[in-house]
């Protein structure tokens, strides 16, 4: 119950950041617009309608997608066309793993039609900022924006900025959680435009609404991944390898072919915890999980289903290949001790391997047998495979 309201509560902020954007990105649209439109009345009725059109704009926008990613852009453009550029970026910071410089990489691109995207431009991605845009990164880093004319700004900016194509951009910092997250940039590739403070207040505020919405779009991302995979080992969480099994198992009717399923669980495995202490223990499962990743093929998928019981979903497979997969397997685990604080443990494995069937169309059906085959496996003696 807390996961699914953590859920909620993440897409709802989400959803609440971007739908700000847009609705700041059209306001400055119609405040362009109402600019020629005199007396004060009119003016400030004809703003109050702007921001509900904006609104109702926004709502449309964001319900009827689930896609986040699509999303997201289609937010950019609405703010790149109601602030009249030709090119909306977002870059995200990160830090060279050798050297620890401070990095940028595009994340996400709007162009008008006709201008050239840059996202798959290859110096847009870990690009340096001491190498290509030095004068900018102390302002940017201090929460300032950058804006100007490209032919005005020193030559090594210019250098990156020309061949894009730009004549005139707009920079502002993206702030999440009180650091320097990254940056969202405005190019206009037409004209030497004056950027006005109104401007760059009002795109302030976007990029902050912008870093807001990032935030959500990761956090979700991460509570997703959580939720996938097994924090101990990487392995995919009994929840998706079982959702996936049922997918896979559903196609393989389909195409008519054979899908393996091993239901595999370590040997004594409690006397491991009792007499050595967990820490050895979790250290037992990630190298099983290891030897598992590294003898499995491309679309085969390992899964932890709890404790010690692990499982491997082999699609495509006739029985006796499946037999050798599974009896390769258990003779590599036999030869995979486990080393801990000058301590050496063996590990073996019990299999129970089933093969499915066109008689069984429920997926549940073909983990039965596999279970099955394991609790005999573990009855005549474990380290041994039993095929169903």
């Amino acid at each position: 119950m807390m996961e699914i309201d953590h859920q909620l509560l993440v897409g709802s902020f989400w959803i609440v950041a971007l739908l700000a954007c847009i609705a700041l990105a059209m306001a400055i649209h119609y405040r362009r617009q109402l600019q020629s439109v005199r007396g004060p009345s009119n003016q400030h009725r004809g703003m109050r309608e702007a921001i509900l059109h904006a609104l109702a704009q926004g709502s449309r926008l964001l319900f009827n997608t689930s896609d986040k990613e699509r999303a997201m852009g289609q937010a950019l453009k609405a703010l790149g066309e109601a602030a009249r550029v030709d090119r909306v970026y977002v870059f995200e910071n990160h830090r060279d793993r050798k050297s620890g410089k401070l990095l940028a990489s595009q994340r996400y691109e709007w162009v008008r039609s006709g201008i050239e995207p840059q996202i798959e431009n290859a110096q847009m991605q870990n690009m340096s900022y001491e190498e290509f845009i030095p004068d900018w990164l102390e302002p940017l880093r201090n929460g300032r924006p950058v804006h100007g004319l490209v032919r005005d700004l020193p030559q090594t900016e210019r250098a990156l900025l020309e061949p894009q194509g730009i004549v005139s951009i707009a920079v502002v910092p993206i702030v999440i959680d009180g650091v320097f997250w990254g940056q969202i940039g405005f190019d206009d590739c037409t004209s030497e435009r004056d950027w006005s403070r109104a401007e760059i207040d009002a795109l302030e505020i976007a990029a902050a609404t912008i870093g807001s919405a990032i935030h959500g779009i990761r956090a979700e991302q991460e509570l997703k991944r959580q939720v996938q995979t097994d924090a101990l080992t990487g392995l995919s969480s009994r929840r998706e390898f079982l959702d996936q099994a049922r997918k896979t198992h559903r196609k393989t009717l389909e195409n008519g072919e054979t899908l393996g399923l091993l239901i595999m669980d370590l040997d004594h495995f409690k006397s491991v915890n009792d007499n050595h202490g967990h820490p050895v223990g979790d250290r037992a499962l990630k190298v099983f999980a290891q030897v598992c990743q590294q003898n499995v093929r491309h679309d085969d998928l390992v899964g932890r289903m709890g404790g010690e019981e692990f499982a491997m979903l082999i699609p495509d497979i006739d029985r006796s290949r499946a037999i050798e997969l599974a009896e390769n397997l258990r003779k590599r685990v036999e030869k995979s001790p486990v080393h801990v604080e000058g301590r050496t443990l063996s590990l073996t494995v019990s299999i129970g391997l089933a093969l499915s069937s066109p008689d069984e169309p429920d997926f549940s059906d073909l983990l039965k047998r596999a279970d099955h085959a394991l609790y005999e496996a573990k009855n005549t003696g474990r380290n041994r495979l039993v095929a169903s």
